[in-house]
């Protein structure tokens, strides 16, 4: 039998409770440090990657004029730049997810004015793609606006790149209720797969392998950035019917 009194044992299990808490900090203050060391050097690699880069594309630019005439030439050098051109875009995207969600710089901003700015950036783009992108009243949200800008270029982005046989067409719109907002993102693309919606968020996962274009880092940064807004983002599809990407965020 337990000779200690209930005083006792509260004291002990206090104190148990203190140990586990003590601990729990020092193993989330050195997940932080981890990842902070991990984008950190995912940034510097990135950045350090772009100059030679861009040496190998203007070089292989004027191989194109020194060689011009000679048999398969150009092929050739279309290869070198053809491959400089994704590499450029995968730096560039992984520069995006090590700087997504990493500032605390948050002011009340208007959801319309940034999706403005975004389609203003893009219009080259979607006047390529046929893409018809519509919304109507949005709410003004405390965020990082260079964030969100981000975010809707990528979904809005996702949509032209998985589109169907169809001109892409996204409807963005947003409600607000007594637990935050949330916003929709609804496409006319090839939808997801259901057994595929948790698998899109991660990072340099990729449905279509080379038949479509692009680096698999897009909804990643998009999970980052409402992630550190303390939100929640996912994916409703079912599968041949279009996607609707809902991001639920807290006031």
């Amino acid at each position: 039998m337990d000779s200690t009194s209930p005083e006792d044992r509260l004291i002990a299990a206090l104190r148990e409770n203190a140990e586990l808490r003590q601990e729990l900090d020092r193993a989330k203050k050195k997940a932080e440090f981890s990842k902070q060391e991990l984008d950190s050097f995912v940034y510097a690699t990135s950045h350090d990657l772009k100059t030679p880069l861009r040496s190998i594309g203007s070089y292989s630019q004027l191989l194109i004029r020194l060689c011009g005439n000679i048999e398969g030439s150009a092929e050739y050098v279309k290869h070198i730049t053809d491959g400089v051109t994704a590499a450029a875009l995968l730096v560039e995207q992984m520069l995006d997810l090590s700087r997504a969600g990493s500032s605390p710089a948050r002011a009340t901003v208007s959801l319309s004015a940034v999706l403005s700015s975004v389609l203003y950036k893009m219009q080259a783009r979607l006047k390529e793609s046929g893409a018809k992108v519509s919304y109507g009243a949005l709410p003004e949200l405390v965020i990082n606006q260079n964030d969100f800008e981000r975010l809707f270029e990528n979904l809005i982005d996702n949509a032209i790149r998985y589109r169907s046989g169809e001109a892409p067409r996204i409807d963005i719109s947003a409600q607000e209720g007594d637990a935050g907002c949330t916003i929709e993102v609804r496409d006319n693309g090839i939808g997801i797969e259901p057994k595929f919606h948790q698998q899109v968020f991660v990072a340099f996962q990729r449905l279509h392998g080379k038949e479509l274009s692009g680096t698999g880092l897009g909804l990643a940064v998009c999970r980052k950035i409402v992630e550190a807004h303390d939100g929640q983002i996912w994916v409703e599809s079912d599968g041949p019917g279009g996607s609707v990407f809902k991001i639920n965020l807290p006031y």
